[in-house]
């Protein structure tokens, strides 16, 4: 234990730059529905929410899963056969304009009132501003292009991810393992923290060994 401690008690904040660009990765909670779209930020260059149409009804979620606006629609979405992978807000996208993301990514503008975006940003931000330390050995992780995780990703890998047993013989230890989409593939992230998940002591991922998922199917 005594390892464990002297680590976080040299542990750093992270500071960039993003060796990967953070809008590849996608950590999807539980009670997200399947249907939902996700909400690419042309501006922020990531996923800041999801956005599902049910029942001629609109639902913006947040990254959390949760609902922040509701709103009566008509068929505003392309139809299913021609719905792109993601939707789009900032920049000059408009709602029902469809285009390439930067990252090469075919995208539809999404209709999402300007407010709205604005509270998706704001829950963005506090994921990726929130306090979380690295040991030495994770901080080189996180400036390796083929190991990086952006920081609100793995917050949302320790919110909504699965706890685990700890590694054997290290008790003080949390571990969390949470199913992470890279580039609309799912891969298995997982992360160990200090007791007080303030500290990442080690992540890593790999594909997803188990059945296909399919993200976003059509309605």
């Amino acid at each position: 234990m005594w390892a464990i401690d002297a680590a976080c008690a040299q542990a750093r904040a992270w500071t960039g730059p993003y060796p990967a660009p953070a809008g590849i990765f996608e950590v999807r909670p539980r009670r997200l529905p399947c249907d939902a779209l996700p909400v690419y930020d042309d501006e922020l260059g990531c996923v800041v929410g999801y956005l599902r149409t049910h029942a001629r009804r609109g639902q913006l979620m947040n990254l959390d899963g949760d609902v922040i606006a509701v709103w009566a629609c008509n068929a505003f979405l392309p139809e299913p056969d021609l719905r792109d992978d993601v939707l789009v807000v900032g920049g000059l996208w408009t709602p029902r304009v469809r285009g390439m993301t930067p990252l090469g990514i075919a995208g539809s503008g999404a209709p999402v009132m300007p407010n709205a975006v604005s509270m998706l940003r704001q829950h963005f931000m506090a994921l990726a501003q929130e306090p979380l330390f690295y040991t030495e050995a994770a901080l080189a992780r996180m400036q390796e292009l083929a190991h990086f995780v952006p920081v609100h990703i793995l917050r949302l890998a320790l919110r909504h991810g699965d706890r685990l047993a700890p590694p054997a013989g290290l008790a003080g230890v949390a571990r969390y393992s949470s199913l992470m989409w890279l580039r609309r593939v799912p891969h298995v992230l997982d992360v160990a923290t200090s007791a007080d998940g303030l500290t990442i002591l080690r992540f890593e991922y790999w594909h997803y060994a188990g059945a296909c998922i399919e993200l976003a199917p059509a309605a």
